[in-house]
């Protein structure tokens, strides 16, 4: 074996033979040769068998151990050292209206639908419930992880359903959300490229990925620079973040990520100092958080209690909001919270959903558009959902 600048290279066994022949000749003479007859010969030929797979056992763990070419769990191990996890495989999620039996309950996996087109398999992720008409909105989830998509215009055959469920059709909106596939080796690669050393201090990139540890959620944090920004000069760089840890935390983090000489700009400073005991202001720009209000019209089915089915239709719409993030400067569309309403046991239906900036003096409209700066608040409190007639 070789190890030099240029790595290391493994012998090959005809090169191992050939050294144990040398080293054999002082004792056997110098016409001696390795040949597969004799003990000696099978002894050096078994040690050369051996040497061969420690060198290889140590030219996969040179690999392994080197961030640049390790895979698989090694990649992972080395990576998680440094803040950077590979991305899980997510499913492609869509809602579907399910016809059946009306006022009928259903359990999650139950029903499997399939694509004409590509075959794809989805199931009802969650228990739901038909309602008078014998209709129901309900979220599908494929089978398998990936990038698949869904149209509104796919045609779909039931494969396997319980009794009652009679047919099935697209809502014009489906609220897809595609999957992905679990981040490769290769993909996972190029992202720790972007962020070689938690201190790392050159790209826009790797800016990014030191600090995204220090929000809840990537869409939380976003950057400007004058490559970016005409509004910016050279040697400034804009921070807009909400943070999950203090001021002074996050500032030090900016601090021991960017280049020295770059002026940051924000609405936040905080004075930090240097190895040499120099103060140096660091500014960011805090995020303001909105909170928004959510309104609603809700028909309870017959036999429900309504305050009751009113709050478990609050806390859906907050867990909803926990896999469907809005980040800085999200548009919030109401018809978006329709889904965890609809999926709620005891509604019937909802109308005339809107929302709004928690302020008095603005009207609830259809959607809302926050600034760069702003994230959305989301409480139980700021949900009103307004009692309609029960059916009959």
């Amino acid at each position: 074996m070789n190890i030099d600048n240029n790595g290391l290279e493994i012998d090959s066994l005809n090169n191992t033979l050939d050294r144990y022949e040398e080293a054999l000749k002082p004792k056997f003479g110098k016409d001696f040769f390795i040949h597969p007859e004799g003990i000696i010969d099978n002894i050096a030929a078994s040690c050369s068998i051996m040497n061969m797979m420690l060198q290889e056992e140590i030219a996969k763990l040179a690999k392994e151990f080197d961030p640049e070419t390790a895979s698989g769990e090694y990649q992972d191990a080395l990576y998680e050292r440094i803040g950077l996890y590979r991305l899980e495989g997510k499913r492609t999620t869509f809602s579907c209206k399910i016809h059946g039996v009306p006022n009928q309950e259903y359990s999650a996996r139950t029903i499997t639908i399939r694509s004409l087109s590509d075959k794809n398999e989805f199931t009802n992720q969650n228990d739901f419930t038909t309602d008078s008409d014998g209709k129901a909105l309900v979220r599908f989830q494929c089978v398998v992880e990936g990038a698949i998509t869904v149209k509104n215009t796919d045609k779909f055959n039931i494969i396997a359903a319980p009794n009652g469920i009679i047919s099935m059709s697209l809502p014009e909106d489906i609220q897809l959300n595609t999957g992905r596939e679990e981040e490769s080796d290769i993909e996972f690669r190029e992202r720790f490229k972007n962020a070689k050393t938690t201190n790392a201090k050159s790209t826009r990139n790797a800016v990014f990925e030191n600090l995204s540890k220090y929000v809840d959620h990537r869409s939380y944090l976003k950057l400007h620079a004058s490559n970016s920004d005409a509004n910016l000069l050279a040697g400034q760089i804009k921070i807009i973040a909400h943070p999950n840890t203090t001021d002074n935390i996050f500032a030090h983090a900016i601090f021991d990520t960017i280049v020295d000489g770059l002026e940051t700009l924000g609405n936040t400073s905080v004075t930090v100092y240097d190895s040499e005991g120099i103060p140096v202001e660091i500014k960011f720009q805090k995020a303001t958080e909105i909170a928004i209000d959510i309104a609603a019209e809700i028909k309870i089915k017959s036999g429900y209690y309504s305050n009751t089915v009113a709050n478990r239709a609050k806390e859906n719409i907050l867990e909803y909001l926990k896999e469907h993030v809005f980040g800085l400067g999200s548009t919030i569309y109401a018809t978006e919270f329709i889904i965890p309403i609809l999926e709620t046991d005891g509604i019937e239906a909802v109308q005339n959903i809107k929302v709004r900036r928690n302020n008095t003096a603005s009207e609830f409209l259809d959607n809302i558009s926050l600034e760069e700066d702003e994230i959305p608040a989301f409480s139980t409190e700021k949900i009103c959902l307004t009692m309609k007639n029960r059916s009959s």
